[in-house]
């Protein structure tokens, strides 16, 4: 079933977060620079794809954002994730195979990225931003869900709609811990994503 409502345990995964969290700014490979917002959010609901494009879980997590201005207009952004998944039915994360739905597990992942734009004013640059409730579902194209929260757009203005956006670094492990069985690894390496491991559901007696 699609959660539609911000769970309890979203909740307290959020608050989990110490407020030291959003302080302490990881760079992630970004280097010197203006440190201009430094925040972090918990996300519910959001659809997660694997290497065939398909929608193989819904997540909760907390991320953090920390964002340094490199020059007049350029900017590195830092951002780390931890939380949980629940299986989509389908094609598994690393398409090795055929999972059910609802096995859970946790995730961990990290990304750095480099654009282009203009920071809006008279928003808030550090602390909380409460729980953001993504309302995917198994059928939503991720990034396009009812709930979808960007904080690229919601922070920054571009001319060109941020065609200068690259991903540096991305990192992101997924443990199966209820239901199922197996790590997947999604990362970036020398430019290409790269997948190792997968889930995969448990062997019937």
């Amino acid at each position: 079933m699609v959660k539609i409502l911000i769970s309890t345990a979203l909740t307290l995964l959020w608050l989990a977060v110490p407020a030291a969290a959003s302080i302490h700014t990881t760079n992630l490979g970004c280097g010197s620079g203006k440190l201009v917002l430094n925040v972090r959010y918990g996300v519910a609901n959001d659809v997660d794809t694997g290497m065939q494009g398909n929608n193989w879980a819904l997540d909760d997590y907390s991320r953090t954002v920390h964002v340094w201005r490199k020059a007049a207009g350029r900017f590195c952004a830092a951002s780390t994730f931890d939380g949980q998944f629940t299986t989509i039915a389908g094609p598994s994360p690393g398409g090795k195979t055929t999972i059910p739905a609802g096995i859970h597990g946790t995730l961990k992942g990290q990304s750095t990225t480099t654009f282009r734009g203009t920071l809006r004013s008279g928003l808030p640059t550090r602390g909380d931003l409460g729980a953001k409730n993504f309302q995917c579902t198994s059928a939503d194209k991720k990034g396009q869900c009812a709930g979808t929260y960007d904080w690229l757009s919601a922070y920054f203005t571009s001319s060109d709609n941020f065609k200068a956006f690259r991903y540096v670094r991305y990192a992101f492990t997924y443990h199966a811990t209820e239901g199922g069985k197996g790590t997947w690894t999604d990362k970036l390496v020398a430019g290409k994503y790269l997948s190792t491991g997968d889930i995969r559901p448990l062997k019937k007696k």
